[in-house]
């Protein structure tokens, strides 16, 4: 895939930001660097990064894509409250590769192997846990 300024620089800033931007944020702080760049464009190449693997599109809870530049295997949860999503890290990556083989063997995959799993998992973040709202 052809790599133009605008693509190079979208990628680096949903790498670089850890806060799972929409394409709104990227777009907001893509025309910070380059002013011309227009919303289509940001679209366009969030669309075909993630169409590759180079970046993840997080269907969140809102309706508003999210986009994550960590490429590693790793689940996210969103708060019901806040809405903010955050990286779930496996604390042993055996239990990944147990994960993948109880859903190779309980669902009806029709004899494709699925090696990667994408899964957003709701709950309460700690920050509105503790408030007594």
């Amino acid at each position: 895939m052809k790599y133009s300024r605008q693509r190079r620089l979208i990628l680096d800033i949903v790498k670089s930001n850890p806060v799972h931007p929409t394409a709104e944020w990227v777009y907001q702080q893509a025309r910070e660097e380059m002013p011309s760049i227009g919303i289509a464009t940001v679209y366009r190449n969030l669309n075909a990064l993630s169409n590759i693997g180079e970046i993840e599109r997080i269907s969140s809870a809102d309706g508003i894509d999210r986009f994550d530049g960590n490429a590693a295997e790793h689940y996210h949860m969103q708060c019901c409250k806040c809405g903010k999503l955050i990286d779930l890290k496996a604390k042993d990556t055996a239990a990944l590769e147990e994960l993948r083989k109880v859903i190779n063997t309980t669902f009806d995959v029709a004899g494709e192997d699925i090696t990667v799993t994408t899964t957003l998992l709701r709950g309460v973040c700690d920050k509105c846990a503790d408030t007594k709202n």
